[in-house]
Parts: structure tokens; sequence; C-alpha cells
């Protein structure tokens, strides 16, 4: 168990690390202004000092580290614990995804067009892989997970409804990062929309389905 933690563990902190080397090994080349926001399109249109990224390459990542270190003393419920592999996937998928969009950034602002957007794309594809992966066994809590007024009301309707979404979340997520990389560029904000637009309203139906078959086999005891 505690290699398992120590390997998560790593490979957050090697996300933590990677945007400032980045930033550092490219500071010389950036130009003043940096892309940092982007639309549907994947064209930048939102720029920042290039003395400023260091907010978005160590200050994010690492406060969203630290953040979710604490939520388990947040929790009255307790039911996320720190020491689980599971709970470093999660932490893993939400600073790898900051992480990514960083060294995204500078990439663009030294390559200007090269990804067009797929970059951006394949980043989530990856974070939705990885959160579907740590949502298959996450407990009922009140901060994270497949929150719809049916499984908070029902445990068995929450573990079943996380178990299927989860594994949906990790094949939407794996579309959507190679469906980035093969259809016409014009495409791939549409289907990355129609992915992740399908797979909430999925789970939300999926879980109301449950929860009304649940109360339907109640009624015939």
């Amino acid at each position: 168990m505690k290699k398992n933690l120590l390997l998560w563990q790593l490979l957050t902190l090697l996300a933590l690390v990677l945007p400032t080397a980045y930033l550092a090994y490219a500071w010389a080349a950036l130009p003043a202004q940096v892309p940092t926001h982007f639309g549907l399109d994947g064209q930048p249109n939102g720029y920042t000092g290039r003395e400023h990224l260091w907010l978005l390459t160590l200050a994010l990542p690492l406060g969203l580290a630290v953040l979710l270190s604490m939520l388990p003393r947040l929790d009255p419920k307790h039911r996320i614990a720190t020491d689980t592999a599971n709970f470093q996937k999660l932490r893993l998928a939400i600073v790898g995804l900051i992480s990514g969009l960083a060294c995204y950034c500078i990439y663009v602002s030294l390559h200007p067009g090269a990804l067009s957007g797929r970059g951006l794309v394949v980043i989530i594809g990856l974070f939705f892989t990885l959160l579907g992966n740590y949502l298959t066994t996450v407990q009922p809590n009140y901060f994270v997970g497949i929150r719809t007024p049916w499984t908070l009301e029902s445990s068995s309707v929450w573990a079943r409804t996380h178990r299927v979404g989860g594994i949906l979340f990790c094949l939407a997520g794996l579309l959507m990062a190679a469906l980035a990389l093969v259809l016409p560029l014009a495409w791939v904000d549409k289907a990355m929309l129609g992915l992740i637009l399908g797979t909430a309203a999925f789970c939300y139906l999926y879980s109301y389905l449950l929860f009304r078959q649940q109360e339907r086999l109640g009624r015939s005891v």
C-alpha cells in the first residue's frame, strides 16, 4: 500500500515541478505577453504578462495540492482519507490538469499555432480519464463526486452511479484525447463538448432511474 501511495505522490510532485522547470527553461524565449486563456476553438483570447506566469506554473498547482490535502479535515463525515491510493489519484488528476494547462500555455507562446487547440483537448481528456478512475470507488462526501439529489439520498445509488459513471468518464476521456488527434480541427471542440455533456447527462439520468427502481422495490416488499 505504501509503495502504491509513493508512486502517486511522486507523480504529483513531478506534476508540481514540471511547469516551473519548463518556465525557467523557456524564459528567455517567451514573449512579453503569454496566452493563458483560450476559446472553444482553441485560439488564445486572453494573455498574461511573462513576469506573472509563476502564479500559473507554481502558485496555483501548489495551492490546489495543499487545499486537497486539507479536505479530509473539512469533511464532517470523514469519508475522504489522504492515506489511500484513490485520493492520491484525485490529487494527481487536479494538479496534473492545472500543470498541463500551464505547460500548454508556455508551449503555445513558443510555437504559435503548433497545436491549434488539439493539445488542450488531449489534456482535458486525460484529466477525465484520471478523474473517472477515482470516481469508481469514491465514498459519499460533501465535496467530490457525482452529486445529484438521488445519489445524495441513497448510499447504494451513490455507489452504483459512481461505479458506472467512473468507467464512463474514463472511456469519454480516452475517446476525447484520441478524437482530438484525428478529427478535423473544426470538429474537435464539438466532440469535446458532446462527450462532456453526454457523460454528465447520462450520470444524472442513471442516478434518477436507479433511485426510482429502488423506490419501486421498496414498495413491493
